[in-house]
């Protein structure tokens, strides 16, 4: 299956990942070249550009925002990067041993900041009122707490380290998902 940007009729997560879409190398490269096209999008959007907002002095709130949500936007940018790097390879421990950065301990980091971004008041609200339900609230917390387990497993083997933190981007990616209809074409808008 091939998406095109912007163009599925009513595209849903399952069809989209499905494991039979990722067989073939070219699928793949796929998934990859739309990843960077997204980090390419997050780091050039006017929308956000600190130097556009500065024509007239902003109050102390709206820096607040601003600043939250570039911090956001980085930290998903960062967790699209690892993801893309350990498509093609994942570091042993004996590769890791003596760098400066260990990428299992940094992308662990990335991926539970993003967990508990979840408890964040405005992104309650903004579930709240994405679903228009409050049994959803039972639900952020159900998924907060499973995610922070999943956070903690394979912590001395970096492959499954990597694995369980995958899993956890996965599990979190479907709850917004969720929270979307699995619409792919539905976004959310937070206030920060």
């Amino acid at each position: 299956m091939v998406l095109q940007r912007g163009r599925p009729a009513a595209m849903k997560i399952d069809q989209l990942f499905a494991p039979d879409n990722f067989s073939d190398p070219t699928k793949l490269e796929w998934v990859r070249l739309e990843a960077e096209y997204m980090i390419k999008i997050l780091e050039a959007d006017p929308n956000y550009s600190l130097a556009e907002r500065m024509k007239e002095v902003m109050p102390p709130e709206n820096l607040l925002c601003y600043f939250r949500r570039r911090e956001r936007i980085e930290r998903a940018r960062c967790i699209i990067q690892y993801l893309l790097s350990f498509l093609g390879h994942i570091p042993s421990k004996d590769e890791v041993r003596g760098e400066p950065v260990d990428p299992t301990a940094q992308f662990r980091s990335f991926v539970a900041c993003e967990v508990d971004l979840l408890l964040e008041p405005d992104v309650r609200n903004a579930v709240l009122q994405e679903t228009h339900s409050v049994v959803c609230e039972e639900r952020i917390l159900m998924i907060n707490r499973l995610l922070k387990i999943m956070l903690t497993k394979g912590e001395s083997d970096p492959a499954a380290a990597i694995a369980a933190l995958c899993n956890a981007v996965e599990q979190l990616a479907r709850f917004w998902f969720e929270v979307h209809g699995n619409d792919i074409r539905r976004g959310i808008r937070v206030r920060s």
